[in-house]
């Protein structure tokens, strides 16, 4: 039998590392990591440190240039060490994006005095712990105290931030496999909050049921409409099991952990099942591996967006039923190079065959080429409706160069 080479380093250490037991490596191994963590502590400091030198002289958070310049010596100095140029452009794409995040929130935070900094935040949110939207609420207030009250209904968490009862909503509003959530379009163009925030939430359906139970005895699963929608094809490839549809996959989970006679399942998240004694019957259900939700973060308070941060705004529009009125609202857009990001059509009640349509674009209402963008699409329109500006969550990743790329690849 051929002996295996021993793995190709560049430090002087490692045939001093080959002669440890398994024990000592795993030890030194967990001695760098702790290393590692506090370095990335310290990394943040002075992302933070950055931050404020910034607020002085109105620099956007992001200088693309300087992360490409930043990504080539790095992939340069990995190969040296051989370290794959895939390895080093995955690894600091996500340091860079947690120091876009972490400044773009102190700027927003020095924008928007006590909108999302000290106190209690008080979040309405579908179904409560174990659904999607308080997954994807944590999320968004990760690191900040948050108290999450559940609602059966989209309008009923709408009504309850109008009212004062909680500061902040959160809702679903688009998904990569079902699409648009149009009933929160609808309630969005009745409603008096503003969007301050997106936040988006990987779903990867399960079917989830009682420790007894198994798919053979399942027979009938529990699931919230949209979850059927992005599950559809498993679904409909299993005999004798009828579906249920319920108000959230919270409750989903709930009416299977009360399930005695092991028949009864509901689609989740595996990360809520232990929430709900619950175990998984089966994984990866989802029609498409790649599914995600973009959620939705309302209030009654319209935040400011700091200029140096990317930013997004939401419009609604109605255009009538004039030629081409759609196609002039369009060319504003791409006269003023305002990146279109979402487009969106839905009837409007009451008058057949005439569509809103819901907008998103990379921009900020108060930039001055957005201020005459939106004056210009007014006078095309017979109605307009902001519903707000807000942070971009998408970081797009900095272009590393082919040359650097390749290199420590030949």
């Amino acid at each position: 039998m051929t002996e295996k080479p021993a793995p190709k380093s560049h430090t002087k250490e490692f045939s001093d590392i080959q002669k440890l037991s398994l024990a000592e490596i795993r030890q030194g191994i967990t001695e760098i990591d702790d290393q590692l963590i506090d370095l990335l502590a310290k990394r943040r400091d002075f992302s933070r440190s950055v931050a404020i030198n910034k607020l002085g002289d109105f620099k956007p958070v992001r200088d693309q240039q300087r992360e490409k310049e930043l990504l080539d010596i790095l992939i340069a100095k990995g190969a040296a060490k051989g370290l794959a140029p895939h390895y080093i452009t995955r690894l600091f794409h996500t340091i860079i994006e947690d120091s876009v995040i972490l400044q773009g929130q102190f700027l927003q935070n020095h924008s928007n005095p006590g909108l999302l900094d000290g106190g209690n935040k008080t979040v309405a949110v579908l179904g409560g712990k174990g659904a999607y939207s308080y997954l994807a609420a944590q999320k968004y207030f990760d690191g900040q105290q948050a108290t999450y009250e559940a609602f059966d209904s989209f309008e009923g968490i709408l009504n309850s931030v109008q009212s004062g009862e909680n500061e902040f909503g959160v809702l679903p509003i688009e998904n990569t496999t079902s699409g648009g959530i149009t009933e929160v379009y609808d309630l969005l163009l009745h409603s008096e909050l503003s969007i301050i925030g997106e936040v988006s939430q990987s779903i990867n359906h399960c079917l989830l049921g009682q420790k007894t139970t198994t798919l053979e005895t399942v027979k009938q699963v529990i699931a919230h409409p949209e979850a059927r929608k992005q599950c559809h094809h498993w679904l409909g490839k299993q005999q004798g099991i009828s579906v249920k549809l319920s108000s959230s996959t919270a409750e989903a989970l709930r009416l299977a952990a009360d399930d005695t006679s092991g028949t009864i399942a509901a689609i989740g998240g595996e990360q809520s099942a232990d929430a709900f004694g619950l175990k998984v019957i089966t994984r990866d259900i989802t029609n498409l591996a790649e599914n995600a939700t973009r959620f939705l973060v309302v209030t009654k308070k319209p935040q400011i967006v700091s200029p140096q941060v990317a930013c997004k705004t939401s419009v609604i529009i109605s255009t009538g039923q004039k030629p081409g009125s759609l196609a002039e609202v369009l060319l504003v857009f791409r006269d003023a190079r305002l990146p279109l990001t979402k487009l969106e059509s839905r009837p409007i009640v009451g008058k057949p065959w005439e569509q809103m349509f819901y907008i998103d674009f990379e921009g900020n209402i108060d930039d001055p080429t957005v201020i005459q963008s939106l004056e210009d699409i007014r006078d095309i329109c017979n109605f307009i409706k902001i519903l707000g500006s807000y942070p971009a969550e998408q970081i797009k990743p900095t272009r590393v160069s082919p040359t650097e790329y390749y290199r420590g690849q030949d």
